[in-house]
Order: structure tokens, then C-alpha cells, then sequence
């Protein structure tokens, strides 16, 4: 009897145990972002309980006098997104701590459906980082694909948390296209009527089929004729994204061969009534009516479901890939920043007629000349440059070297890197303090360190210093860009105010700094 009392008292304690088990609860997210509650302050305040739904977290936080604070929020128990909806995480140099999240498709809808219902400046989202509150912010606007997360102060913390994100987000990535997957052709001006007549061949064309718009499966089926050849594939794409406004519609930016072919496409196409074809595989998606003269980004449809669109995307976002250890070592190396002369412009003026000869100054302080390709619009301009053969910047002071998407190299430098620069601009009794940025022996950029802005007598009397905690090595195509961009702005600002008529009107000028896509509705689909 003792016996059987003692196994009845064992079984009653083993089945809630092996239920316990079974019902751990499940693996925090690295990332999460929660909505706080509405009147969670004041729920806390007037000792109300818990909210339904919500789960009390306790917030920690400094003020900008470094006084510590203490919340407590209730944050609501299902996610707006979590870890799997990131797409990319990426740490910029030029802001230390900070974490730049991309999310997938699925989580910028999801976002932008969140907040699209809050209270704009009065509601507020939480970021949770490893389940711990990191940032509480009102949300000022309605977010979507990207966001970052600030006061990631620890050690490392920021650069730790991107390479888990996106370790985890490429284990879950399956390479199931490829750039050239995506094509744009040029439809035939009078394709329609060629078909209609029975037309079977037309020099420089193809005939292709697409299934018909009917919801029956024996619908019947559209017949077109796209150019022999694409006029762009999604090898010329820079990036691309879903477009969360446009269901269905992708933004690609290209680089410069591939807007040079559609602008040469385009002209031949008369807005509103010619067409392209949008093909995935050997497939006719969609037929966009051409819409105006193209720039560098693009909106085309891609009739989809978002994980299609999201791999696409993916396939055309990483064929610039990261740089691996090695390449790291190597881009470390191949980096160096000189001293520029501070009358380094007197002094290319001076010998300008030596320099264009192909001849090398040398000065007896130790300068010497060297050529670089200044940035300029509409064109670079050769220019040359007296610098130190010393550098003052060498491996041992980069922290980590990363390219990204677009190729950029970006180099995040040591807090003694800017102290050896902080003694060389000290030591400078000049105004204008400057180095040359240069990378695998070409000068890419002179940076000012310390320019003065306003001098009487040549005695300076406003100074600006710039610290350097970041180096970016940009692609050609990247620098023009934004060159353009920034002569756009300076002359906007001072135009706007003058003549709001010519800023508005003048065609040419304001697609300096056009950075909207050049729309394309296809004409088989409702409009969105």
C-alpha cells in the first residue's frame, strides 16, 4: 500500500511537469517591435492592471543631462514585427551605435499598417532588443521598410546585432532567381494591329504569348511582339525594393549603361500609348504603358506574391557581395590619408602648365604633386594636388572595412585615427587644413578637416572642424550622383526664395536632382 501511495504521489507531480515542459514558452526575438499603449502612462500612474493583451515592461533611460529615468510600459503581447521580418541590418560608421534595420516586404506592410493606425505624434512604438526595451519613440510619421535603432552603446553591441540578424535572415534565404531572370523589352508601336492581320514576322521582333486576362483556365491568349533583345536585365540593377504605395510594383535603380539604353528605348515610344514588357523567366508579366522619359529608378509591375518579389529582390540586391576577411585585410591596406599643402590650389595654379605635361612637382618641404579627378557637373575635371608621402592614417587605426550594395567601400576608423589627424591639424598654423583620401594609390577626395569660413585680414574668424570617423570609398557612378544631387539643393535653396516661378517651371533644372521613378501602369491590371 505505502508503495502504491508513494507512485500515485509521484504521478501526480510528473504529468503537470512533462505539461510544463511541453509548454515552454518559446525563444525571445533579438528584435522586436511592440506598440505601447495608448494611456500606458497613465493606466501606470492611476495603478490600473494590466491591459488585456499587454504585458508590463520596465523602460530605462537617460535624458540629454544624463539623468537616469524609469517607465513602465505596457507593450502590446503580439509584435508589429519581429527578427524574421528583417531583411538587412547594417551599421553606419558615421553614427556609432546606431543599427539600420530593412525589413522584408511582409514587415514593411506590416509596419506601415501599424502605424498608419496610430495617433501621428502622440502614440508610441518600443523597440525590444533581446528582451530588453531599448527605445520608446513617438511615432512622428508612418514608417514602413526601414528604421534604426539607437543606444546600442555597449561595445560592439550594434555590430554584434547586425551580424546575427543577418545570419539569420540569409539561413532563411533561398537563391531561387537570378538578376537576368527580370528583362525589359520594347513592345512593337503597332503590335496590336500586326496580330490582328496575322502578321507572323517582323524584322527586329519576336512573337511571344502571355496567358489571357480571363479567370477561366482555357482563356484566350494575347499574342505580342517584343524587340529581339531586352533593353535593360536586372544585371544593370543597383537595388531594388518592393513598393509598398504600389501593390504589385517593384523600385529599381539602374546604373548608367542601363539608363542610357532606356533612355535610348524611350525616346522611340510615345507616352501614354507605347508599351514594354516586363518578363520574369521567359514570362510576360506585365505590359506597363510607357509613361515619361525614364531616370535612374524605375516603377515597374511585377504582378506577385511578396516572397517571389522579396527573392527577386534579393537576387538583385547582392551581386555586389560583402567583402570576406581576406578582402578586408587587403581593402585595410590599400587605404591611406596624406596631408595636403595648405596652398595646394596656389600651387597647382602656378605650375599648371608642368602639371598638364605629365611632369611631377616636388617641393623641398617634402609636397609633392599628384593627379586626382576632382568631381564636377556635368563632367570630373582633372585636377592635381600637392600632398606628404608620409600618411597619417595606416591599417592598424581602421576598425572594420565593408562594401555595400552599391559598392561603396566604407572604412570605420579608430578613435586614435582621429587623434593622429587632430595632432596634424593642430600642428597647421594655416586656416584650411586638408588631406587626400587615397585608395589603392588613386586620390579619391580631399577632405577638409578645418576650413574657415570667414577670414579679415586674413586672420580666420569663424572655423568649422569636421572629425573623420568614417572613410567612403565611392563608385564613379555613386559620386557624380551625388555630386548632383548636392549642386541641386545649393542652387534650389537660393533660387526658391528669389523666383519660386523658375524653380517650379524650369524643366531642365529640376531634373538635376529628380529622384522619383518614372511610373509605368501596365494596362492589363486595375490601377492602384
Amino acid at each position: 500500500m505505502s508503495q502504491l501511495l508513494c507512485l500515485l504521489f509521484i504521478s501526480a507531480f510528473w504529468l503537470p511537469l512533462s505539461t510544463r515542459a511541453e509548454a515552454a514558452p518559446p525563444a525571445v526575438p533579438s528584435i522586436a517591435v511592440r506598440m505601447v499603449h495608448p494611456d500606458s502612462l497613465e493606466l501606470d500612474r492611476k495603478g490600473k492592471p494590466v491591459p488585456e493583451g499587454y504585458t508590463p515592461y520596465v523602460y530605462e533611460f537617460r535624458d540629454r543631462h544624463g539623468k537616469m529615468h524609469r517607465e513602465r510600459l505596457f507593450l502590446k503581447d503580439e509584435p508589429v514585427i519581429t527578427e524574421k521580418e528583417v531583411e538587412r541590418a547594417g551599421v553606419d560608421p558615421g553614427t556609432p551605435g546606431h543599427l539600420n534595420i530593412t525589413l522584408n516586404t511582409p514587415g514593411g506592410r506590416a509596419m506601415k499598417t501599424a502605424t498608419s493606425a496610430m495617433r501621428l505624434g502622440h502614440d508610441r512604438l518600443a523597440v525590444v532588443v533581446q528582451g530588453k526595451v531599448n527605445s520608446a519613440p513617438v511615432v512622428q510619421a508612418i514608417l514602413s521598410n526601414t528604421f534604426v535603432i539607437s543606444g546600442l552603446d555597449k561595445a560592439n553591441e550594434a555590430e554584434n546585432l547586425a551580424e546575427l540578424l543577418n545570419r539569420r535572415a540569409a539561413a532563411g534565404k533561398v537563391a531561387s532567381f537570378t538578376p537576368r531572370d527580370l528583362a525589359l523589352y520594347a513592345v512593337h508601336p503597332d503590335s496590336d494591329r500586326l496580330v490582328k492581320e496575322g502578321t507572323l514576322s517582323v524584322p527586329g521582333y519576336r512573337l511571344w504569348s502571355r496567358p489571357g486576362a480571363g479567370e477561366r483556365k482555357n482563356a484566350e491568349k494575347e499574342y505580342l511582339f517584343l524587340g529581339n533583345a531586352p533593353i535593360v536585365t536586372g544585371d544593370y540593377a543597383r537595388s531594388a525594393r518592393p513598393n509598398l504605395d504600389y501593390p504589385g510594383h517593384l523600385d529599381i535603380v539602374w546604373n548608367e549603361e542601363a539608363y542610357r539604353n532606356l533612355e535610348q528605348a524611350c525616346a522611340a515610344l510615345r507616352p501614354g500609348k507605347d508599351r514594354m514588357a516586363v518578363v520574369l523567366r521567359g514570362a510576360i508579366l506585365s505590359t506597363p504603358v510607357f509613361h515619361k522619359m525614364p531616370s535612374h529608378a524605375t516603377l515597374i509591375p511585377v504582378p506577385d506574391d511578396d516572397r517571389r518579389l522579396d527573392d527577386l529582390c534579393t537576387a538583385i540586391n547582392t551581386q555586389i557581395p560583402p567583402l570576406t576577411e581576406q578582402q578586408q585585410r587587403k581593402a585595410k591596406e590599400e587605404l591611406a590619408v596624406y596631408p595636403v599643402h595648405p596652398r595646394s590650389a596656389e600651387l597647382e595654379q602656378r605650375f599648371l602648365p608642368e602639371l598638364r605635361q605629365g611632369k611631377t612637382i616636388h617641393l623641398k618641404s617634402g609636397f609633392r604633386s599628384v593627379p586626382y579627378t576632382r568631381p564636377d557637373f556635368p563632367e570630373p575635371v582633372p585636377s592635381w594636388a600637392f600632398i606628404r608621402t608620409e600618411s597619417l592614417i595606416g591599417p592598424e587605426d581602421v576598425r572594420h572595412a565593408a562594401r555595400e550594395q552599391d559598392g561603396t567601400i566604407v572604412y570605420s576608423l579608430l578613435p586614435q585615427a582621429w587623434k593622429k589627424l587632430r595632432s596634424f591639424m593642430d600642428g597647421s598654423p594655416e586656416g584650411t587644413v586638408a588631406v587626400a583620401i587615397v585608395f589603392q594609390g588613386k586620390v579619391y577626395q580631399l577632405f577638409k578637416i578645418r576650413d574657415s569660413l570667414l577670414q579679415m585680414w586674413r586672420i580666420p574668424v569663424i572655423t568649422t572642424i569636421q572629425p573623420i570617423s568614417a572613410i567612403y570609398i565611392l563608385t564613379p557612378e555613386e559620386e557624380r550622383r551625388m555630386h548632383r544631387e548636392f549642386l541641386y539643393y545649393v542652387f534650389r535653396d537660393m533660387l526658391f526664395p528669389v523666383s519660386p516661378w523658375f524653380f517650379k517651371n524650369c524643366v531642365p533644372f529640376r531634373t538635376l536632382g529628380e529622384r522619383k521613378p518614372f511610373l509605368m501602369i501596365d494596362s492589363g491590371l486595375e490601377r492602384p
